[in-house]
């Protein structure tokens, strides 16, 4: 089957949008807006909800692996059950999904977390308080069928990247300095960029190893590629991947808001574990309608949402958090907080090591968990769109 592939910002969800042998005109997602009657939103209630923005820091809400925050809690109302009416801005990167925040425009900003630590260390007055993904999603791959067994048959090989600084650049290297290897020698690493260009330049072996997020490695199997993956230390304690922050003037100053639309998220987050890929995903297309890949059959649309799915589900850790609750909604180790807090400062990216603390709070950890979760799998289990 041949398909192709139209990527976009290197964040924490796919940014691409596939058709089949043409790339996809960039489209404007549909506007967050409730359902009309006979929806999946529930009715209004007599009482006015508050209005808020939150600010998503990619353009784009094009996968259904991203909808913690978009169109199950609006879809099925849970915001409008906290008395909030969210409506939901996409900008170009969590650095002008910050500004918005802290200069009073937005009052929540969700994107990847080092953002988050490039906004603490300039002194924004900003905090997480929900930690959706708490595990590192970046990983190493190499053909399935290649002749690279280990991370260590890469030595002397070239690694390719998304981008020559970041994350990916920050812990190759701190995967080579634990193996006693000269990260600027020892291997070489190239940018690739994050679309089929990238899977390209493996298949033709211009790199052996390749980099990149969950959902993307996704999007290259959905074109049928076969990895091998590898995560080596650090990885395993890094994570702290993505959150959803506030400014620390609204916490103190209205925390139901804030705790409200952290339970609307660990909700959808329930929801997200335990419903039916094939009603998250029609739920998805009801409230972001030009997202859908053109070019492919409704079978092929399941398959690539079905893998995406499975990417991102496999590091937000829903099976301790939700079915075995052995972990808490929204929670996230202060371990991985500091490790990947070391990873940044270790790439320059950052240049002060403040506690954890300063860039998340538990303190509406028993918000997130207070409601019955065993009755909102069964209710996830039989949704129906």
């Amino acid at each position: 089957m041949n398909r192709s592939t139209i990527s976009g910002q290197p964040a924490t969800s796919d940014r691409g949008a596939l058709s089949r042998r043409s790339l996809l005109k960039a489209a404007a997602a549909a506007g967050p807006a409730l359902f009309g009657a006979g929806s999946l939103a529930r009715p209004a209630t007599a009482r006015s909800l508050k209005k808020v923005t939150l600010v998503y820091g990619v353009q784009t809400i094009n996968s259904p692996a991203a909808d913690f925050f978009a169109a199950i809690p609006v879809g099925l109302g849970l915001y409008a059950e906290e008395g909030l009416d969210v409506r939901i801005e996409t900008v170009a990167g969590a650095g002008a999904a910050v500004n918005l925040l802290a200069s009073g425009q937005a009052q929540f900003a969700t994107h990847g977390t080092p953002g988050l630590f490039d906004a603490v260390d300039k002194g924004a007055p900003v905090q997480g308080f929900i930690c959706e993904i708490p595990d590192f999603i970046e990983s190493i791959a190499v053909a399935a069928d290649g002749p690279i067994k280990t991370f260590d048959d890469l030595k002397g090989k070239t690694i390719g990247v998304s981008a020559n600084a970041g994350a990916p650049v920050f812990v190759i290297k701190a995967i080579l300095r634990k193996r006693g290897w000269n990260p600027e020698t020892d291997v070489h690493l190239l940018a690739v960029g994050t679309g089929l260009p990238a899977l390209d330049a493996l298949r033709r072996n211009r790199i052996q190893a390749l980099v990149e997020w969950d959902t993307l490695f996704a999007l290259f199997e959905f074109e049928g590629a076969k990895f091998r993956f590898f995560r080596p230390e650090p990885i395993p304690q890094l994570g702290f991947a993505h959150t959803t922050n506030t400014t620390l003037s609204l916490i103190k100053k209205d925390p139901a808001m804030v705790a409200g639309l952290g339970r609307a998220i660990a909700k959808a987050m329930v929801y997200m574990a335990a419903a039916p890929v094939e009603a998250l995903q029609a739920l998805h297309y009801k409230l972001y309608p030009a997202t859908r890949p053109s070019g492919l059959t409704d079978a092929e649309v399941l398959e690539l949402n079905t893998l995406r799915l499975k990417a991102r589900l496999s590091f937000m850790g829903l099976k301790a958090r939700v079915f075995e609750r052995t972990k808490k909604l929204g929670d996230v180790s202060d371990a991985k907080i500091i490790a990947t807090r070391n990873l940044l400062l270790s790439g320059g990216e950052i240049h002060h090591a403040y506690p954890a603390s300063r860039y998340f709070t538990r303190r509406f950890i028993p918000d997130f968990n207070n409601f019955n979760i065993p009755a909102l799998i069964a209710k996830a289990k039989a949704l129906h769109v």
